[in-house]
């Protein structure tokens, strides 16, 4: 400390110096959960808003935008993220936490909607730049501060589905008339792509299970795009209203189906036939007809189709899904007379049953399309047993893909690449990841059905391959 006295006020002194002030506060509720998830199981947590759907990092109580109270609406965010602007530091001081210079970066994870700055190493400060992808390095011993995240580094480049699948030969169909002798008892061809379609909404799940389902138009077409992007070959789409209740109106579908073409062309829609619940037979089909789809879903039998809680045996939506021999013949002929491939539903053993009775009058072009469903309350649940007999069942020439409600999603999807099949994932049918977290999007859970894929050998179809497997004419 110094002092010094001041021209004019000879009895006066101006005192120089630095005071330490220790403190300590309560991080709140909030910080503290986001505190600690960060120390204990090295991850990092947002909270989303349920009503503008914004992800804050770090972070909050309070939505800025709306106000909502958000302190409760934990999501987990990727480790991943692009740097969003930056600042090189370049004096020392012992309150820093680095020795100059160094980089200080806001970053945004992948899946925020707010950058949270941070510091950026293990790379030249030269080599920074706005954009560049970073990843999260936890640090060894605990701070209990934000600097259990140690710092960010330069995220290692991912190569995506679409790079890997330029780079290796395109699969073109054999000559053999029918596959099915490799599926009885034979070795499944693990040479044909598998087709990965995302089920975007349903006509069920809604923004209070996961904020981020689509309603709108533009919202399907990001969805799709995200999607596509992490390598499905085909959406499944029921189109919905702003306020988010399915619609048969075809205006609205058809804004829905060209908001999707306009932003991914290649991706293949299938437009659900089912609509949602209370919908007459003409609803149904009326908008199939109307925008002509590439594909569109086909159910196979009339069913209790229900919501009931799996440990209680509690009912809490009871409901019969009508679908008569004269409704599964009529559509599936509507649909093949409008160039529109049929993708036929079936929710256990009856409705493959159905369709072969019911295709004795010639009604389906070759190759059928089956979509396996398991876990929805009023059908079958997942079984390995009842899976390999509905595949043993299936008619010469046709595929099969799989989906499965809530917890079948993933043995499912799994059995079914093993076996030489497709897999269909999205937050129609599960809102989750496979280690319980909410999943982001149905992208999210399109990456996961890659990973099975890849692990399996499989390459990962191509829309331009998925029509050629499904015999599917581009429109």
């Amino acid at each position: 400390m110094t002092t010094n006295q001041i021209k004019g006020f000879e009895d006066s002194y101006q005192v120089e110096g630095k005071m330490a002030l220790p403190y300590s506060y309560f991080a709140g509720r909030v910080g503290s959960k986001f505190i600690t998830t960060i120390r204990d199981q090295k991850k990092i947590m947002g909270v989303q808003c349920p009503t503008c759907n914004t992800v804050y990092l770090p972070p909050r109580q309070v939505c800025d935008i709306d106000f909502t109270d958000i302190r409760d609406k934990w999501v987990e965010l990727s480790n991943t993220g692009a740097v969003t602007n930056f600042t090189v530091v370049r004096y020392d001081d012992k309150h820093l936490p680095r020795k100059a210079p160094f980089v200080l970066a806001l970053v945004k994870l992948d899946g925020a909607g707010t950058p949270f700055m941070h510091i950026l190493e293990e790379c030249k400060i030269e080599d920074v730049k706005i954009g560049m992808k970073v990843e999260a390095v936890f640090a060894k011993e605990t701070t209990n501060t934000i600097l259990d995240i140690d710092h960010f580094k330069p995220a290692a480049e991912k190569i995506s589905i679409h790079e890997i699948n330029a780079a290796r030969k395109q699969w073109v169909p054999t000559d053999e008339p029918d596959a099915q002798g490799k599926r009885k008892g034979g070795k499944p061809d693990m040479s044909t792509p598998a087709i990965i379609t995302a089920a975007l909404t349903g006509a069920a799940t809604m923004r209070n299970q996961n904020p981020s389902v689509p309603y709108k138009p533009e919202e399907f077409a990001e969805e799709a795009y995200k999607c596509w992007k992490a390598g499905a070959a085909m959406v499944h789409v029921h189109a919905r209203e702003d306020g988010g209740m399915a619609t048969h109106d075809h205006a609205r579908i058809k804004a829905t189906y060209d908001a999707i073409k306009d932003k991914c062309p290649d991706l293949i829609v299938c437009l659900s036939s089912a609509v949602g619940m209370g919908k007459t037979a003409e609803q149904r089909i009326s908008q199939i007809v109307y925008v002509k789809p590439e594909m569109a879903s086909l159910n196979t039998n009339t069913m209790n189709f229900g919501i009931v809680d799996r440990k209680s045996g509690k009912i809490f939506i009871d409901y019969v899904f009508e679908n008569t021999f004269n409704m599964l013949q009529d559509f599936a002929k509507a649909m093949e007379a409008n160039g529109v491939k049929p993708e036929i539903e079936c929710y256990d053993m009856g409705g493959l049953d159905n369709t072969i009775m019911i295709g004795k009058q010639g009604i389906f072009s070759d190759p059928m399309n089956f979509n396996f469903v398991w876990g929805v309350a009023g059908g079958q649940q997942f079984r390995t047993e009842a899976f390999i007999a509905m595949m043993n069942a299936l008619p010469p020439k046709a595929n099969f893909t799989t989906c499965g409600v809530g917890t079948d999603q993933y043995p499912c999807i799994m059995q079914s690449c093993i076996l030489g099949g497709h897999m269909r994932v999205g937050l129609e049918d599960n809102i989750r990841m496979p280690n319980g977290a909410m999943a982001k999007g149905s992208y999210e859970q399109v990456e996961v059905a890659v990973a099975i894929a890849n692990a399996l050998g499989r390459p990962v179809a191509t829309p331009t391959e998925a029509r050629l497997i499904m015999g599917i004419k581009k429109r």
